[in-house]
């Protein structure tokens, strides 16, 4: 077989191979035993016509098939011979089988980039890690009695920061009634009885901080602008008039650091749950530290490396990406519809972020190599474990879901990954 390999672009080789004559006649031959043992032709017993007969007959079948087979099995010679390190096939060539000719044919490929790796000790490093202070402590604690308050209704109270009160509105754009400019808009132009809170987290924007200093008969009116994101997209950029009536107040009370309390947080004092509440927030912070040197580490990788990488690996990751984005979007309140207009957008985020994850992920693994770091099967397992947790699945069935799909192998990779950034990191030059 004669093989000849060309470069066609950007981590993109084009395989010529020709097959002689004689070996696709032997190939043919041993198609035709196949054919002649299991054909059925009239005036002969099952596997006892001639093989000229065979031949005549299944013509077309034999030769289809032996072009089918042809390209896998000496595509496979062919990417050995030729040390190519193929990561994607992303063409082949019309192959036609000519009688006593030799078989001729082209296949394209994407390969591995070829690259020189960046010097990967003593990578300057800026250390910041907060400290935890006697303010953040606080802070959790009050947020825990926030989120455990009761409220109680009373008589002639102002409302403050905090409070909740009881409004009857009714909203308009320009004179015109808001859910007769936008219909979607049902429940929030026109009500009675809505608790809102007096904070930023009122479901009006805005309408918290204007209701401060009213008490129960109080009428006012109030200009909401409806912003990005909101989740009524018709409303988006709106300004609409409301004019509303405080009907009742309540006032926020939150409970006390007793023992009652404490016990319902399953501490026994004051002083060890100000100790747990210290501990969350420095591993925070730890993490949060731990998290910007990796940040440095892997900008200065993908600056320090001259690296082109294969189209087609690029497209998959963008895909993937893209998909990714789209499912934080719709977690933080955008609607298909939003997540469509920003389509364009989007796709060029996700092509950046993949571009930049498809070099690192070379870079990561070159070093990996270069250190002959290994992922072991325990290592393997313990990282599924860690990824069946986050994604809420049993790891079992994830790894079982992984082997069908061909990517226990990205596993392994995402292991001699960190381990590579674990070996950076530590040997890294910190400032």
């Amino acid at each position: 077989m004669k093989i000849s390999v060309k470069d066609t672009g950007v981590c993109r080789k084009t395989m010529s191979l020709e097959i002689p004559a004689d070996i696709i006649r032997e190939e043919h031959s041993e198609t035709l035993k196949v054919y002649s043992k299991h054909a059925s032709i009239p005036g002969f017993r099952k596997g006892k016509a001639p093989k000229h007969v065979v031949a005549k007959k299944y013509a077309k079948e034999i030769t289809k098939d032996l072009e089918e087979r042809m390209v896998p099995k000496f595509y496979q010679d062919a990417v050995e011979k030729s040390k190519l390190k193929v990561v994607n096939v992303i063409d082949v060539s019309m192959v036609n089988i000519v009688e006593d000719q030799p078989l001729a044919f082209d296949i394209t490929v994407d390969v591995e980039p070829e690259f020189k790796l960046p010097k990967y000790s003593d990578i300057p490093i800026k250390e910041k890690k907060d400290d935890v202070t006697d303010a953040q402590v606080q802070e959790q604690i009050d947020a825990i009695r926030t989120q455990h308050a009761k409220y109680e209704e009373v008589e002639g109270k102002t409302v403050e920061t905090g409070d909740m009160a009881q409004l009857t509105y009714d909203a308009t754009v320009d004179g015109r009634p808001l859910e007769e400019v936008a219909p979607e808009a049902k429940g929030i132009g026109k009500g009675e009885g809505y608790w809102v809170s007096a904070d930023e987290h009122a479901f009006l924007p805005g309408m918290g901080e204007a209701i401060v200093g009213l008490n129960a008969g109080d009428k006012k009116e109030v200009e909401v602008n409806f912003p990005e994101g909101f989740m009524v997209k018709e409303l988006v950029g709106i300004k609409a008039l409301y004019s509303i009536e405080v009907t009742a107040v309540r006032v926020r009370t939150l409970p006390e650091l007793d023992e009652e309390f404490l016990n319902r947080l399953q501490v026994e004092s004051e002083d060890e749950l100000r100790s747990k509440i210290r501990e969350q927030l420095e591993q925070q912070a730890e993490g949060k530290s731990l998290n910007a040197k990796h940040e440095q580490i892997i900008k200065y990788l993908v600056k320090k490396t001259k690296l082109d990488v294969p189209g087609s690996i690029v497209q998959q990751q963008t895909r993937n990406t893209m998909y990714d984005i789209a499912q934080q979007r719709m977690m933080m309140g955008m609607t298909q519809e939003q997540i469509g207009e920003q389509q364009d957008e989007l796709l060029k985020e996700a092509q950046d972020r993949a571009l930049e994850n498809v070099k690192l992920r070379y870079i990561g693994l070159g070093i990996a190599t270069e250190l002959e770091l290994d992922a072991s099967e325990f290592e393997i397992d313990e990282e599924i474990a860690s990824m069946a947790i986050h994604q809420r699945k049993d790891a079992r069935a994830l790894r079982k879901e992984m082997e069908e799909n061909d990517a226990l192998d990205s596993v392994g990779e995402q292991v001699r990954f960190n381990k590579a950034l674990d070996y950076m990191l530590k040997n890294a030059k910190i400032k």
